[in-house]
């Protein structure tokens, strides 16, 4: 009789993952990539999901594609540190999926954190993104990382 409840209990609390796949246009209006000093005004996101992987294309005014493909793991022990250049992870974090990857932008390392969450009806998928450029000191009044939010709605195909 436990062992059944102990079960019944187990799956009602089991969180069930959102399905992120689709594709995704940036509302320019709702959205911090606009208003950065280098503006991004339009920006799009095709994403492909499975149960162990997901990929990304991003699309956007200033550069060229960008796509990545994740391999879902679990969550990093915090506290983490920052991705090096070449390395990636994507987790989930209750129901918005985290991806982070490391790279190089003029000879800088830097990483960069997403999060992903989709509105409670499906519409809209918002986007909240940290980039840290990993120098390896700070300037007094400065700070070494940029974050901005964007908010996306699906786009018919």
């Amino acid at each position: 009789m436990y062992l059944i409840l102990a079960t019944l209990l187990a799956l009602s609390q089991a969180v069930t993952v959102p399905d992120f796949s689709g594709h995704w246009r940036m509302v320019p209006e709702r959205s911090g990539s606009p208003t950065q000093s280098q503006p991004i005004n339009d920006m799009t996101f095709v994403i492909e999901q499975t149960a162990d992987q997901i990929r990304l294309d991003m699309t956007s005014n200033n550069g060229a594609p960008v796509s990545a493909t994740y391999v879902l793991g679990p969550p990093p022990k915090l506290p983490a540190d920052p991705l090096g250049a070449g390395q990636q992870r994507a987790y989930w974090d209750g129901n918005r999926l985290i991806v982070e990857r490391g790279g190089t932008i003029s000879g800088q390392t830097v990483s960069s954190k997403q999060s992903l969450t989709l509105s409670p009806d499906r519409s809209e998928l918002i986007v909240e993104r940290i980039v840290i450029v990993q120098h390896g000191y700070t300037l007094k009044g400065t700070n070494n990382y940029a974050t901005v939010k964007d908010v996306f709605t699906r786009v018919a195909r």
